[in-house]
């Protein structure tokens, strides 16, 4: 184990981020500590007497604020366990400067603070920030309170209703015949959901499209001219394709063969008048195949022919004007189209946004797009500002290079009233961001590097112009990666082309290594490409056995890893063997390579946790189960029952199914019958599987699957065959059982269709504890780290157009919006102009832009080890992960042994004592354990079992009908509107819950004011009243109140509906008891309860029904068990006539002895 120190420049740096009266803006490197600066910036803040509740810090994951959260709660309440000199070393360090007595008592009770603030503190993403403000400000934001957001499924099913009555639509039917008629159905659904991803960016646009000059305007972005029309460009290019007549003659007399035949093209230009052939017939004279242009130099036949130069000439001019025509009039064909598209995307987001708002649905951008207007709107944004003013003193910002242009004019507006000079408050007040633009790489989210530079501009101004206190930091050093890691990382991007697009200011990577001696290494393998083999002759191997490259690579990490954790190979800067939880594979993207390699990880035994995505339909636990649904509602499926019967769950083997399968008559199921009375096995699958068939048609889908998983242990059989990966997989298939099961859709064959069709993909979130080998994207492993990590380069193109989207965006010209973004259809690359063309491009150099980002990502992911490898095809790409990092590390490399002999490999190493990384250790089965404790041979006794509470008033539910009040029919009527006959006791418990509410509350009001109070009382909650009852019900109530006796029941040191809660001995036996006592006094020396029935009262005490006295009887023996020195009085008080029967303690223990427990 290596040990190192932290130089004093790094502490300043922290210190001056942290400071909690200063704006700090932090550009991070990897590995530098951001989420350390985070935390303890809220630490100081808190330390400084900011209240929790005034700390806004926005994360870009819940993960990182669950992270976040967890290191400030640590802290603070590790406080409470020093002693004070320890807890003043610790303060003196977080305030760098001496505190007293009183800071280190405030400091210990900073835990307690966060943890009682309501709502805790506030660190969550900005979508869930922005949840809250709408929930919040619902009125102000004119939205539902009750919005929710929408889970794939419902979003999915909006969609397809909202297409659904798109089509059903007169209005739109000649836009849709335009775009079906040059493009397929797939493309037209593509357009739609691009439409609902970029919904608020079309917003602005849409509504210009369909203002009055819309077409005009949209027609402009191709730099066509009003009267440039389709059939005036069509005009004009027929028009000077045509060559003279005498030209034509001469060329017909003097021309080449190949030249005549042109000009037969030219008559018959001359006589058609269809679109189609018009285009052909120029294309064919004018251009090649390509499109290129046509050279006319040698259809001379005569070199000495003084004419043919002058028709030469006029060709070459005439081709490059149609040129030009040609484009003109695709973009006016791609402008007509596009305005038909648009016009359909209006209608259809109509639809959409009708159909989210009346179900009470708002998506992610929703959140983002109506916080924004709520922070903008006049009127209601002041009053927003002023309720946000008086309870945000700080705002911090983490991950801020990944925020997109919407997020960050939320958080500016939000901090406004920080640099207006006119705020509500007059405490200093911060703003704190902390990014790293080389790690921006989600530019599908709008997030841009050069924003968070930008924005740190604007916000520097602003503290400028109010005298705050502004500091921009630079946190170079870094404590995760090895010096031999970082250095290699500052190789690959030292160079202009590497570090183009890393950052705003397209410099060099400068890395500060704290771990200077800690041995590390990065190893290069190169790329592994395809071999050609003949086809294996054992035909029991499948296809996957071939060496394909992915698999080929896929076995090469299996065997390297497993050869480490076999030999126990030593991590010398952690001091202790390379455990499978150490090691992170990386990949570009979820393709064969990572299926293969966990079945290559899983071969050899080695505990690999799987992808970090997985689409459900996919695994083959999922399709086992769906196999099942199949077959219970088909029986004849015989190909669902052979995968259901060699599943986990019936695990039967080749030689089984053969023994059913091979001379059946029937189908598969009726083999099963037949055979059943054979074997145990085939018994068992033929009863399990026809409980099943039952099962289906009595229970939902949800309790279907859960039978099968649970109460038949499924589960546990998948899991013992699949390993852990498949528990998640489990978990949201039943999660999406239950969801499908609340939209409503009827039994198995609806759920089994609709999960076919929307293949629901789903994320898992990775145990840094667990010990299992991690694969996952670059982009999932953001914020991750491993002790060794493996960067693996598919070798596939970095961009390809296909990846385009099909709604482009294209800068409007000052004429038209000063630089705002207007947008384009392009179907496909044969509706391409000169305008789309140029989007792609800058689209293609942004992505390549990005891929170097994630290449730096990838890289600083590796704490000791990174090793960089690949596969490649036929065809490679310049510039890969994997040659930019050979190119540039090669130099400085030794060529080493590689995992296989035709593969090279080569090792970049810096530090002295990285020799001793290869050093083998005794295996762990040398090392001594000690013995373990005798107490883990036998099995933990059960806990003893919590008695079942009893609850006294259970026992007393029965309410006896006031034949007072139930005289009359029109009295028995409990709802005016609903003319319903209160048979049913509905409203005597109604009538008991009243009075019960009347002497609760009441006694707590003046004497003077009662009266009002409880005739308001019951105007509102008895308005179905009779009059007379409402006066009856009041009369009972003052008889009570009046009464002298009950006086102290009802004074001030009184308590009303107590609840109480205990453990007594009845008839020698620990009973549980729960229950509430409508009045309780209690005195020095004794203690007086009440319990009040609205019933009719009996005559005497003899005649008051036994479950009264039991349910007294028991309250009695609970207060006893609470308070066995006091005297316990047991009142029992009808509300009719307050009517008082004192209960004799001696009726009541008698009435305990016949409680039958």
């Amino acid at each position: 184990m290596t040990f190192f120190s932290i130089p004093k420049a790094a502490l300043d740096a922290q210190a001056t981020a942290t400071h909690p009266q200063k704006n700090v803006w932090v550009s991070a490197n990897a590995g530098s500590g951001k989420t350390h600066v985070l935390s303890e910036r809220v630490i100081r803040l808190l330390l400084n007497g900011t209240p929790p509740a005034r700390i806004l810090c926005l994360t870009y994951t819940r993960a990182a604020a669950a992270v976040m959260q967890s290191r400030i709660f640590r802290t603070l309440s590790s406080w409470n366990e020093l002693d004070d000199a320890q807890l003043q070393e610790t303060l003196t360090r977080f305030e760098n400067k001496p505190v007293n007595a009183q800071k280190l008592t405030y400091a210990r009770q900073l835990f307690a603070r966060a943890l009682e603030t309501p709502g805790g503190l506030k660190i969550q993403t900005i979508h869930a920030f922005c949840e809250s403000l709408l929930h919040q400000f619902m009125l102000e934001a004119n939205i539902a309170g009750h919005f929710e957001l929408p889970d794939d499924v419902s979003r999915k099913k909006l969609q397809q209703e909202s297409c659904r009555q798109l089509l059903a639509r007169r209005d739109i039917q000649p836009s849709l015949q335009q775009l079906l008629q040059v493009v397929s159905e797939h493309t037209f659904n593509q357009l739609l959901y691009e439409a609902v991803e970029k919904q608020h960016k079309l917003s602005d646009f849409l509504s210009s499209l369909l203002s009055e000059d819309g077409e005009e305007k949209l027609r402009a972005l191709f730099n066509l001219a009003p009267d440039e029309t389709n059939q005036s460009l069509l005009e004009q290019i027929q028009q000077t394709a045509r060559l003279p007549l005498y030209a034509l003659k001469h060329c017909e007399i003097n021309g080449s063969q190949s030249f005549r035949n042109m000009v037969e093209k030219f008559s018959q230009l001359e006589k058609t008048c269809d679109e189609t052939n018009i285009l052909n017939i120029i294309s064919d004279i004018y251009f090649k195949t390509k499109g290129e242009p046509r050279n006319f130099s040698n259809l001379s036949r005569k070199k000495s022919d003084e004419i043919w130069p002058f028709i030469q000439q006029m060709l070459e001019d005439k081709q490059n004007k149609l040129s030009i025509l040609l484009e003109k009039y695709q973009c006016a064909k791609i402008a007509t189209l596009n305005m038909a598209a648009f016009q359909l995307c209006a209608v259809y987001l109509k639809i959409y946004t009708n159909l989210k708002k009346a179900n009470g649905f708002l998506d992610f951008d929703d959140l983002i797009e109506r916080t924004l207007h709520l922070l903008q709107r006049k009127g209601a944004s002041q009053w927003v500002h002023y309720k946000l003013d008086r309870g945000l003193d700080h705002i911090l910002l983490d991950e801020a290079q990944d925020t997109n242009p919407e997020q960050w004019q939320i958080i500016q507006l939000l901090a406004q009233e920080f640099f207006s000079g006119y705020s509500q408050r007059t405490n200093i007040r911060t703003l704190f961001a902390v990014g790293d633009e080389k790690q921006s790489i989600y530019s599908f989210q709008g997030a841009a590097p050069e924003n968070f530079a930008a924005n740190g501009r604007i916000i520097q101004k602003k503290a400028q112009q109010t005298n705050q206190q502004f500091e921009k930091i630079q946190l170079h050093y870094s404590f995760r990666s090895t010096v031999d890691v970082l250095k290699s990382v500052d190789h690959v991007f030292e160079t202009p082309e590497n570090y183009k697009g890393l950052s705003a200011e397209n410099t060099k990577t400068v890395h500060e290594a704290i771990r200077v001696h800690s041995p590390g290494e990065v190893v290069i393998w190169d790329a592994i490409s395809k071999e050609t083999s003949e086809f294996p002759h054992d035909w029991h191997l499948s296809v996957d056995h071939l060496d394909t490259p992915e698999v080929r690579l896929a076995e090469k990490i299996a065997e390297t890893i497993a050869d480490w954790l076999q030999k126990g190979e030593m991590l010398p800067a952690k001091g202790r063997l390379i455990r499978a939880s150490d090691i992170m594979i990386l990949v570009r993207k979820r393709d064969k390579f990572v299926s293969a390699l966990s079945y290559a990880l899983k071969h050899l035994n080695i505990p690999v946790a799987g992808a970090d995505r997985l689409e459900l339909t996919k695994h083959i636990s999922i399709r086992d189960l769906m196999a099942l649904g199949r077959f219970v509602l088909q029986p004849q499926d015989d190909l669902s029952l052979a995968c259901v019967l060699k599943s986990p769950l019936f695990a039967f083997s080749e030689e089984k199914l053969y023994q059913l399968s091979a001379h059946r008559t029937g189908s598969l199921w009726q083999s099963l019958c037949t055979h059943a009375s054979s074997q145990i096995s085939f018994k068992d699958a033929f009863e399990r599987l026809n409980h099943y068939r039952t099962l289906v048609d009595k229970i939902p889908v949800f309790e279907f699957y859960s039978h099968i998983l649970n109460n038949d242990k499924g589960r546990q059989k998948i899991l013992s065959r699949l390993g852990s990966e498949a528990n998640d997989v489990l978990d949201a298939f039943m999660d999406y059982t239950l969801a499908i099961q609340k939209t409503g859709l009827p039994g198995l064959q609806a759920f089994l269709e609709t999960l076919t069709a929307s293949e629901p993909e789903i994320k898992r979130e990775f145990e840094q504890n667990n010990e299992e080998i991690r694969i996952m994207t670059v982009h999932a492993a953001k914020g991750l780290e491993a002790a060794i990590v493996f960067l693996v380069d598919p070798g596939s193109a970095i961009w390809h157009p296909q990846h385009a989207p099909h709604l482009l965006k294209v800068p409007l010209n000052n004429a038209q919006g000063n630089g705002q973004q207007a947008f384009i259809w392009r179907p496909n690359e044969k509706f391409d102009t000169k305008l789309s063309k140029q989007a792609i491009s800058h689209l293609k150099e942004r992505a390549e832009e990005e891929y170097r980002r994630l290449l730096y990502v990838g890289m600083t992911r590796a704490e000791d080890r990174l090793f960089v490898c690949g596969y490649k095809g036929k065809k490679t790409p310049s510039h890969t992960w994997l040659q930019l990092v050979k190119k540039a590390l090669e130099p400085h490399a030794v060529a080493i042994k590689g995992p296989a002999e035709d593969i090279a490999a080569w090792r970049y190493c810096i530090t002295s004592s990285s020799a001793s990384i290869n050093q083998e250790v005794p295996c762990a089965e040398s090392q001594a354990l000690p013995a373990l404790p005798a107490f883990f041979s036998h099995k933990v006794p059960a806990e003893p079992v919590l008695p079942k509470p009893l609850k006294p008033s259970v026992a007393s539910l029965s309410i006896e009908a006031d034949t007072e009040l139930s005289s009359s029919p029109k009295q028995l009527f409990t709802s005016p509107v609903l003319g319903e006959i209160n048979t049913n006791r509905a409203f005597f418990i109604e009538y008991g819950h009243l009075i019960h509410r009347l002497l609760q509350y009441l006694p707590d009001c003046l004497p003077q004011k009662r009266q009002d109070y409880a005739r308001n009382y019951l105007n509102i909650k008895a308005s179905h009243w009779d009059e007379s009852q409402r006066e009856r019900a009041l009369r009972h109530v003052w008889k009570i109140l009046d009464h002298v006796y009950l006086k102290p029941l009802f004074s001030e040191q009184s308590r009303a509906e107590v609840p109480l809660m205990g453990i007594v001995k009845i008839r020698g036996k620990e009973q549980a008891i729960s229950g509430q006592i409508d009045r309780l006094y209690i005195t020095k020396n004794s203690i007086i309860f009440a319990d009040f029935k609205t019933g009719i009262p009996p005559e005497n005490e003899t005649a008051i029904a036994p479950h009264h006295w039991l349910q007294m009887a028991l309250y009695r023996k609970l207060l006893q068990a609470i308070h066995p020195d006091k005297d316990i009085q047991a009142l029992l008080i009808y509300s009719k006539e307050a009517k008082i029967f004192k209960l004799p303690p001696e009726k009541l223990e008698a009435f305990l002895d016949e409680i039958a427990l």
